[in-house]
């Protein structure tokens, strides 16, 4: 069964029956990023590993009474939103992902270096208020 894939193709995923698993993370209130693990032929020059970050969009909140940061909302992406089902629709039938041991230490280490640099960001921007 072959599954339209137009989002994916959109953002650059020319193969996406070779797709293992794909992970969200919210980094930050305005940014998604969406990171993508393939299975790839033994010596393939391709990827295993692609990461898209995706801007929130900025909507008002309803209420009069709201004001500053209270008075805007950030939704998902729309592009991400349709990545998502797309990506849950090519994994249906794949139901067989087992995690291993060295790809769950890939996503610790992915995850610790994502948390070191927004606390680099952040020291930074608190630097700067001093």
């Amino acid at each position: 069964m072959t599954i339209d894939t137009p989002s994916l193709t959109e953002m650059g995923v020319l193969n996406p029956d070779q797709i293992a698993s794909y992970s969200t993370v919210h980094l930050a209130q305005e940014m998604d990023v969406l990171k993508i693990d393939y299975r790839r032929e033994k010596g393939s020059f391709l990827p295993k590993h692609r990461r898209y970050e995706f801007k929130r969009i900025s909507r008002p909140m309803p209420g009069n009474d709201l004001k500053g940061k209270d008075a805007i909302r950030y939704d998902i992406s729309p592009i991400l939103s349709k990545a998502i089902s797309e990506l849950d629709a090519l994994l249906a039938n794949n139901k067989q992902t087992k995690a291993t041991k060295e790809s769950l230490q890939r996503e610790l280490a992915e995850l610790n270096s994502d948390i070191s640099h927004r606390i680099k960001h952040l020291s930074k921007t608190i630097d700067t208020l001093e």
